[in-house]
C-alpha cells in the first residue's frame, strides 16, 4: 500500500530488537517513516495490535506525528477501506487494530493499558520513569525517535547501550524527498554555527562547549525542593510569546547560595487572559511577576486582570549582567522542566568567522532563560547592579 520510503522504513523491517532507537538531525524524515512502517503492519498483520503513539504533551502530539499518521492512512486510501478516527477519544480503527494517540500528561491511559507496541516520539522529551511504565505495558517491542540535542540523557545512558537495543542515526541526506531549498536551507548551518549543524546537520549527540554558557545547573526532582512560602519567597519570570516563539513562565525562589527554578508554562498561541487563567489555575495568582519591559501593554493587560506584575529591570547590558548573576548562585531546576533543560543545553555564546567566542548570547533557545533572567536579576540583584553600561 506505500510505495515510497525511506531507509527508516526498511531498519524497522528488518529488526528484531526489543528496542528500536532512531536518532537523527532535522528533516530526516524518521518520524514519518515510523508512521509509515506502522501502517504497513497493520496491513500485514491479522493478529489484532494495540500501537499507542506517545507524546509528551497533547497539543505537540496532534500538531506532529498524529497529523502525520492520519495524513498517511489518507493517502493509501485507509479511510475508503473502513479506517475511523474518533476524535474524542484519540484512537484510529483499521480492520481489528487499534492506534491510541496519548501524552504522557494524561498518565492514567498512559499507565493503565497494555499495548503491543509503542512509539515513543521525541523521546528525549519525557523522563525515565515514563518510558519504564510504557515499556512494562508493552508486549512486542519500542520505538523511539529523537534529536540527541542534549550532551546527557537517559536514553544514551539507559537504553542505547541495551543488548537488545538497535539504533540508527539519519540525517536530512537519508530524506530522499527533502525539496532542494530546505537542503541549503540546512547546509547553511555547517558554517554558521557548528554546534548546531552537529545535532541537528548530522544527527550526532550534542556535547558540552566551549559557547555553551551554562554548565554546571543541577538538575532534581521537583518533589525535592524545600518547603518555602509560595507568594512571599519566590518570583516568576515571564517572557511573552504567541504565534512562532513561545510564552515562558518559570517560578524562581532564592535559598542562600541556592536558586530554584520550576518550569510553569511554555506553550505558543497564549494570550495574556490565557496566561493569567493559567498561572491562577497554578495557584500563582499571588506572585510577583517580572514580565519583559518591552511589552507594557501586556503587562497593563495583566495587571488589570488581577495579577500582581512589575517590569523586569533592563537596559544597557542587562543581559550579560543577568547571566553574570546567575552564574554567583547555584542554580537547581527540576527535572520536570524539560524546556528549561532543552534551553539550557542550547544557550551558546556567538562566534564569530575567525572562531572568536564573544559576549553575546545567540537568539536562539533563549525563551525560559530570558524569563528566568528577568526573575534573577529584577529581583536579587543589587540595586547598584541595576545601572550597567
Amino acid at each position: 500500500m506505500i510505495q515510497k520510503v525511506n531507509r527508516q522504513f526498511y531498519d524497522l523491517k528488518s529488526s528484531t530488537a526489543r528496542l528500536r532507537v532512531h536518532q537523527g538531525g532535522t528533516r530526516s524524515g524518521k518520524t514519518y517513516a515510523i508512521c509509515q512502517y506502522l501502517i504497513w503492519l497493520m496491513t500485514e498483520v491479522k493478529e489484532p495490535l494495540v500501537i499507542s503513539i506517545i507524546r509528551k504533551t497533547l497539543p505537540a502530539l496532534k500538531g506532529s506525528v498524529q497529523r502525520d499518521f492520519l495524513e498517511i492512512a489518507e493517502a493509501v486510501g485507509m479511510f475508503d477501506n473502513g479506517a475511523n478516527l474518533n476524535k474524542v477519544e484519540g484512537h484510529f480503527t483499521y480492520s481489528n487494530h487499534l492506534v491510541e494517540f496519548l501524552s504522557v500528561d494524561d498518565s492514567q491511559k498512559i499507565r493503565g493499558r497494555k499495548r503491543n507496541i509503542g512509539f515513543l516520539n521525541e523521546a528525549n522529551e519525557l523522563n525515565m520513569e515514563d518510558f519504564r511504565q510504557i515499556n512494562m505495558r508493552c508486549t512486542d517491542f519500542m520505538i523511539l525517535d529523537f534529536n540527541p540535542s542534549d550532551p546527557v540523557h537517559w536514553i544514551y545512558d539507559e537504553i542505547i547501550p541495551r543488548d537488545d537495543c538497535d539504533t540508527w542515526i539519519t540525517t536530512y541526506k537519508d530524506n530522499k524527498f527533502l525539496p532542494d531549498d530546505l537542503v541549503y536551507e540546512i547546509e547553511r548551518m555547517r558554517e554558521r554555527d557548528p554546534d548546531y549543524w552537529r545535532v541537528f546537520g548530522e544527527g550526532q549527540k550534542a556535547v558540552f562547549s566551549a559557547r555553551q554558557i551554562f554548565t554546571n545547573w543541577t538538575f532534581i526532582p521537583h518533589v525535592d525542593f524545600p518547603e518555602f512560602d509560595r507568594d512571599s519567597e519566590g518570583v516568576i519570570g515571564l517572557d511573552f510569546g504567541y504565534t512562532n516563539d513561545p510564552t515562558s513562565a518559570n517560578y524562581i525562589v532564592r535559598k542562600g547560595d541556592n536558586i530554584y527554578i520550576h518550569e510553569l508554562i511554555y506553550k505558543t498561541g497564549l494570550t495574556n487572559s490565557d496566561i493569567v487563567d493559567e498561572l491562577k489555575h497554578l495557584g500563582y495568582d499571588q506572585t510577583l511577576i517580572f514580565y519583559d519591559a518591552a511589552e507594557p501593554k501586556s503587562g497593563e493587560e495583566m495587571k488589570r486582570l488581577g495579577m500582581f506584575v512589575k517590569p523586569a529591570v533592563k537596559g544597557t547590558g542587562s543581559i550579560n549582567a543577568g547571566i553574570s548573576l546567575l552564574k554567583e548562585f547555584n542554580i537547581i531546576v527540576s527535572q520536570e522542566s524539560k524546556n528549561i533543560i532543552k534551553e539550557y543545553n542550547n544557550y551558546y555564546w556567538q562566534e564569530i568567522k575567525d572562531g572568536t567566542i564573544i559576549n553575546k548570547p545567540v537568539d536562539r533557545f533563549n525563551h525560559a532563560m530570558d524569563a528566568i533572567r528577568y526573575g534573577v536579576y529584577s529581583q536579587y540583584a543589587k540595586r547598584a547592579d541595576f545601572f550597567v553600561i
